[in-house]
């Protein structure tokens, strides 16, 4: 683990993972070993003048000279300063969390969290996950925290696994946003303790900008169908409901956490837009609670 100085540089066209992923970022390949890192492995790089911090993802390893060159897009060199600015130079980090911070510390120095909560240890039933909480995708965490309270009071074998980031003045979602098919346990110490595993069940909640509730993941498409079902039944019908399998929400990749947390290879990951989270976000998370109550 450790920190280095780097060179902030755009990525040159032919950087096909890195050219329309803002959360990509290039770098060298010693460089990164020397601080524990390396390809498909997040860092946190930080403007040395304004301290915005933001997670990358390591899509490309690249032989550079100096080594401390770090490339990514345009719009990726954006999620670091404000009003258009531009930025040169700044720090890589390999620990890319603060958790020893309390929720609220974190809320206040716009800082990046990770907790496990487990009804006990070494179960294999349930993950309820939240990779995006805090203020990436409101609500999504406490929905997390719920389902765990609800399984616990029922006595059901259950672990919650969630982040949770912040941003002063706003911007969290363009700081510590991290698709789910990039993330990595390597960077994640809360989630390289349950990566193995091998959970009967996984949810995974999210937040986007669509106007259904997408129920996706490669679950079978009867639970898939059934955890859509229980959530159309709380939501007095303002939203529709989908179980989607095919586009960019059907979260079937077996890159997905959601998916390969499980011992099948198929969890389910619900989107929410941001107005059935703010209004429904406690329906929603005791309806998910019961199907996987049944279950266990």
């Amino acid at each position: 683990m450790g920190v280095f100085l780097n060179d902030v540089l755009t990525a040159y066209s032919s950087q096909a993972t890195l050219m329309g992923y803002p959360e990509h970022c290039s770098a060298d390949p010693e460089k990164l070993a020397a601080i524990g890192r390396g390809l498909g492995h997040q860092v946190r790089l930080v403007h040395p003048s304004t301290g915005l911090k933001a997670l990358f993802t390591v899509s490309e390893l690249r032989q550079e000279s100096p080594d401390r060159r770090i490339r990514m897009c345009k719009d990726g060199r954006q999620r670091l300063v404000e009003d258009g600015g531009t930025w040169n130079s700044g720090t890589c980090d390999s620990s890319c969390l603060r958790s020893d911070l309390s929720d609220a510390e974190a809320q206040s120095q716009g800082e990046f969290v990770e907790r496990l909560s487990e009804t006990s240890v070494d179960h294999t039933g349930l993950v309820v996950c939240a990779p995006h909480g805090g203020m990436i995708e409101n609500y999504t965490d406490e929905q997390a925290e719920r389902v765990l309270s609800q399984l616990q009071g029922a006595a059901k074998p259950c672990s919650a696994w969630r982040c949770k980031g912040w941003r002063t003045g706003g911007g969290s979602y363009e700081a510590w946003h991290i698709t789910s098919t990039d993330i990595h346990p390597s960077s994640f110490p809360c989630l390289a303790q349950i990566k193995d595993r091998g959970f009967a069940y996984a949810v995974s909640f999210h937040g986007y900008g669509e106007d259904v509730i997408a129920v996706g993941g490669a679950a079978t498409l009867a639970l898939k169908a059934e955890v859509a079902a229980a959530i159309e039944a709380v939501i007095g019908g303002d939203y529709e409901v989908e179980v989607v399998t095919s586009g960019p929400y059907a979260g079937d990749s077996p890159k997905n956490f959601v998916n390969w947390l499980t011992s099948t290879g198929g969890g389910v990951q619900i989107e929410q837009p941001s107005g059935a989270r703010a209004t429904y976000w406690q329906q929603i998370a005791d309806a998910v609670a019961a199907v996987f109550a049944a279950k266990l």
